[in-house]
């Protein structure tokens, strides 16, 4: 996947849902950091906020955190006031996993068909954005390339762009345990997208059927929190 212009990351913290009061807490106390670090939450949602969509997915409370580059991304992480917040977290029971994330360039990647800012026309939306928070490995990549195909068109149609796509080795684990896997973070102007984008036809009678024996996921919906 070639990547030009100007590159994001991610921090993503994940925990189990006893730990969902502590990881909004851990969220809140990163405020300054973030400020510090050009860093932003995208998302902070205890487990009871995640929908979930792939069956035999684990709730999750999950923090999203996205930089303008690694550098801020890691300036932040190892930053003394972020260190304080977070070993009260990681101390805690719950807690699963931080991984940091290379993100999609903001101009999109127009020599990939993935949907991106290149080739999507995100909609206006008065509401807040949702993310769906996609990982899993996958046994044979032949019918995922058929699965791919499948979902492309429908996410444009629908005005979703992928934020994130890594290759089981991408992430950089910063603590706790994340088995290798792949992960994708795609962004949608409302919740009703992705719903409609999933509980589709095409996707429940096409897509499903043509990866599911090639893959297993773990898929969860969350609405923005700003």
């Amino acid at each position: 996947m070639a990547m030009s212009g100007n590159m994001p990351h991610f921090i993503i913290v994940e925990a189990a849902p006893e730990a969902s009061d502590a990881v909004l807490g851990y969220a809140d106390l990163c405020e300054s950091p973030l400020a510090a670090h050009s860093g932003s939450v995208v998302l902070a949602a205890p487990a009871s906020a995640g929908e979930v969509l792939e069956e035999g997915t684990k709730k999750r409370a999950v923090v999203v955190f996205k930089f303008t580059s690694d550098g801020k991304a890691a300036a932040f992480w190892f930053d003394s006031a972020h260190q304080e917040a977070f070993t009260a977290l990681f101390g805690g029971q719950g807690f699963l996993h931080a991984i940091s994330v290379p993100g999609i360039p903001e101009d999109g990647l127009s020599d990939e068909p993935l949907p991106t800012t290149a080739n999507v026309t995100i909609p206006e939306s008065e509401g807040p954005k949702a993310y769906m928070l996609v990982q899993g490995t996958v046994s044979d990549p032949e019918p995922i390339g058929a699965y791919m195909e499948t979902i492309i068109p429908m996410i444009i149609e629908r005005g979703g762009v992928y934020r994130a796509w890594t290759l089981p080795d991408g992430p950089e684990v910063l603590a706790g345990e994340w088995p290798p896997q792949y992960l994708v973070l795609s962004e949608w102007p409302s919740i009703a997208e992705p719903r409609d984008f999933w509980y589709s036809d095409t996707y429940q009678n096409v897509a499903i059927p043509t990866r599911q024996p090639a893959s297993d996921f773990n898929v969860l919906l969350f609405e923005a929190s700003q």
